[in-house]
């Protein structure tokens, strides 16, 4: 594995990762073991048949013994390929991790106001919602009137008749 592949990765990613090459590794464990195991019979029937003087049967367990050693080395390697990408893997996740954001800004907003003591102040902070209301309420009637006179509606050009009807 390339640590340029690496980089690319979000932790949940990199985890998933991590994940499957150990299961990939436990899995080659055990068909190692298994072909241990295995090699262990077919060398006590090369040994059986040559004790016997089967020099036919004995030739073909060897040759089975043989493919088996072949087959052991071949996983063994990539185990080996599998624990390197592995280590590698183990190495790269806490730079991974680092360059997740990590804060939570909602949080760090209440904490400083939390620290400053400006969410003890519930006067102030009444005030402040006020004066935007104020200012929204504002902003609604310029743009109500700003349509009428577009529309060309009653109160556009005589101004507003909602409390001068004498």
């Amino acid at each position: 594995m390339d640590i340029r592949e690496l980089s690319g990765l979000d932790l949940a990613g990199a985890k998933s990762l991590l994940l499957a090459f150990a299961t990939d590794a436990k899995r080659l464990d055990k068909e190692i073991a298994a072909a241990g195991e295995e090699k262990k019979l077919w060398t006590s029937r090369v040994a059986l048949a040559q004790g016997k003087g089967m020099a036919e049967l004995a030739a073909a367990a060897t040759a089975k013994l043989a493919e088996l050693e072949s087959r052991i080395q071949s996983l063994e390697g990539e185990r080996a390929s599998m624990q390197h990408d592995l280590s590698q893997l183990k190495e790269a996740i806490p730079g991974i991790s680092a360059k997740e954001r990590s804060i939570d800004p909602d949080r760090l907003l209440a904490e400083i106001q939390l620290v400053t003591g400006e969410l003890l102040q519930p006067e102030a902070a009444a005030a402040e919602a006020e004066i935007g209301r104020i200012e929204s309420a504002a902003g609604v009637e310029d743009a109500l009137a700003a349509l009428k006179k577009k529309m060309g509606g009653p109160d556009a050009t005589h101004g507003d008749n909602s409390g001068s009807q004498a």
